[in-house]
């Protein structure tokens, strides 16, 4: 028997309070204890007899939005990138502690796959870290993991803002030492959106954005100004401040701007994938931070997994805060065939249910 997990768009930070006893603003992650009952359902009972692999789909550690030394720096060296995962590793202990008696079950194993908020884990270094820290079976995936008909990756590659040079993760050139060729998505979330998220820590969670804004203008309006200010004169200076920890051109920038939109989907990459090869079944993305299910025809199926973070909701039909604790799981029949499902995380009673669309 064998099962896989698929979990993504964690965000960890520093953790919910600052060494200082202050609430830390810019955490997003907040479901500790919910993700240690879920690591301890999938130890138990049933699932000590089986095999079950833990896929961490990208976006697991923010290291975008941790501060290095008091200092938010675009040039992420490996000590860099060292120093905030202990950092992270720090503000969640628990959290952490499960995950390596997770790890180290028998049969039982972690797979952490690249997501454009967790470049750290390009680093030989962090990588050799977690290995430490959890102490188990632990892989790490830079790009696609696929496998028995199942594809499975962030997403961010097909968003023009987050999409790394997969030909050239590093640069090095007229630079002490090496650092992460980051996409321009991470130079606005380091230089801007922490900035303003000390002001409104929810910013970045509203949806429909465009309901935010025209919100903000009425009720929040030298805020909405200020800020609207702040974004153009920080996309002025990228643009003219020469910067040796980018090679991003102008008319990069300007593709960049015409392929963005705020709220992508990823369903028609998904059918493309499953399209184009005859033998991939499920396509499992994350990024978008909302959970979908879609069949496009009978054995091609593509999943969302969503985020563990809470959302703000301008809907009608979802107002409010809204957290889902939504994951993919994979479950192999006799044959060896993996179906999925997705499902969400309702702890200890009533564990888990599917989701109806």
């Amino acid at each position: 028997m064998k099962t896989k997990l698929v979990i993504s768009d964690f965000h960890l930070g520093k953790g919910k309070y600052l060494s200082d006893g202050s609430p830390n603003l810019l955490e997003d992650f907040h479901a500790d204890r919910q993700f240690v009952e879920f690591l301890d359902h999938y130890m138990s009972g049933e699932y000590r007899q089986v095999e079950v692999e833990l896929i961490i789909n990208g976006d697991f550690f923010n290291l975008l939005q941790v501060d290095y030394r008091n200092h938010f720096s675009d040039v992420i060296t490996e000590s860099d990138a060292l120093h905030k995962t202990m950092s992270i590793l720090k503000g969640h202990v628990a959290f952490f502690d499960k995950l390596a008696q997770f790890s180290q079950e028998a049969g039982h194993s972690v797979t952490f796959i690249l997501g454009n908020h967790d470049p750290g884990l390009l680093w030989e270094g962090v990588q050799e870290t977690l290995r430490w820290r959890l102490g188990g079976e632990v892989r790490f995936v830079m790009e696609v993991y696929a496998f028995d008909g199942v594809h499975i990756e962030h997403g961010n590659q097909y968003v023009a803002d987050n999409r790394y040079d997969s030909q050239q993760y590093f640069l090095s050139e007229n630079l002490p030492e090496p650092i992460i060729n980051l996409p321009f998505g991470s130079f606005f979330h380091i230089h801007y959106l922490n900035e303003i998220k000390k002001e409104r820590p929810y910013i970045d969670k509203v949806y429909p954005f465009s309901l935010y804004r025209r919100w903000a203008l009425i009720h929040d309006t030298w805020f909405a100004l200020r800020s609207a200010l702040k974004v153009a004169i920080w996309f002025f200076k990228f643009l003219l401040t020469a910067n040796p920890a980018r090679q991003l051109r102008f008319w990069q920038i300007l593709k960049i701007f015409k392929e963005t939109t705020l709220h992508p989907k990823l369903h028609k990459e998904a059918k493309r994938i499953l399209t184009a090869d005859p033998n991939c079944r499920i396509v499992i993305f994350s990024h978008t931070h909302q959970h979908l299910y879609m069949r496009f025809a009978p054995g091609k199926e593509y999943f969302n997994t969503g985020t563990w973070n809470e959302k703000i909701s301008l809907e009608v039909g979802s107002l409010g805060r809204v957290l889902r604790l939504t994951f993919v799981e994979l479950h192999y029949d006799e044959q060896g065939i993996p179906h999925a499902a997705l499902r969400e995380w309702r702890g200890r009673t009533n564990v888990v249910e599917d989701l109806v669309f």
